[in-house]
């Protein structure tokens, strides 16, 4: 939908694996071409966007191979990079370029889909030194058409940063549900607007979530671990009544998020 709004919109083909998808996609998407038959959508193009779970993209890599153009770049959308970026370069070579745009919500399907969605995002490319320089930059131009703002990293570091920043608070906001609402569901028809947004995301899609955790369960770790140690602090301090660490606690929090960050 971004791909194809303005005054040069670019041709888009879709594959969906189920029938019940593209009769949706066909609705969604006026104009497009849309098959379960991936030959017939990709034998043609200039670039391949894989937007599906992480495994299911690795896996995907041995038939794109055989049916993408010889010139043709390709690129993701997938959460964690170093397995896709490992699992795919073998096979597609340096026309591989992962990317990660850092956009979306708790729902999923393409009845969610919004053509402004990447305005203003960051998308994060992981190119590799096996990179094909025309194909990196045929990504750089495809993702900066959907409204992105780029940044390029190393796939391990991409892992890294997004451990904490995205897939941890998946993680916080599925154990603050199950923290607040195990004992007594009920309690959640009094909750304002600090529980519904510090929870929101745990409405996620659970099977493409719990992918995504066990894929970067190393990074994923780490992170819980710091969550758990700064919990821990906060409730000793609770335990001993010690309210100038209690505010200092909520100071710190309250002035890192504040801080302001360079433009990528």
């Amino acid at each position: 939908m971004a791909l194809r709004r303005g005054p040069n919109p670019r041709p888009v083909s879709v594959w969906a694996r189920r029938a019940e998808a593209v009769e949706q996609a066909g609705k969604y998407l006026p104009g497009c071409r849309v098959s379960t038959d991936l030959a017939a959508i990709v034998g043609d193009c200039s670039i391949a966007v894989l937007c599906l779970p992480p495994k299911s993209i690795v896996s995907l890599g041995p038939e794109l191979a055989k049916l993408l153009p010889p010139d043709a770049a390709a690129t993701d959308a997938g959460s964690v990079k170093r397995s896709i970026v490992e699992g795919l370069e073998p096979i597609l070579g340096g026309r591989f370029v992962g990317a990660h745009p850092m956009a979306g919500s708790e729902r999923n399907g393409i009845a969610a889909a919004s053509a402004d969605l990447y305005d203003g995002a960051v998308c994060i490319l992981t190119p590799t030194p096996a990179s094909n320089p025309a194909a990196l930059e045929s990504v750089r131009s495809l993702w900066r058409e959907t409204g992105c703002r780029l940044v390029e990293m190393a796939a391990a570091d991409h892992d890294r940063a997004v451990a904490r920043i995205s897939h941890l608070p998946h993680a916080a906001a599925a154990s603050l549900v199950h923290a607040a609402l195990s004992a007594d569901a009920s309690v959640a028809k009094l909750a304002a607007g600090g529980f519904r947004d510090s929870t929101r995301i745990a409405s996620s899609a659970p099977a493409m979530w719990s992918e995504i955790l066990l894929d970067n369960a190393a990074e994923v770790s780490a992170g819980i671990a710091d969550l758990q140690t700064r919990l821990g602090e906060l409730k000793l301090a609770l335990e001993s009544g010690n309210r100038p660490a209690v505010e200092a606690f909520l100071s710190g929090a309250r002035e890192l998020r504040a801080k302001p960050q360079p433009e990528p």
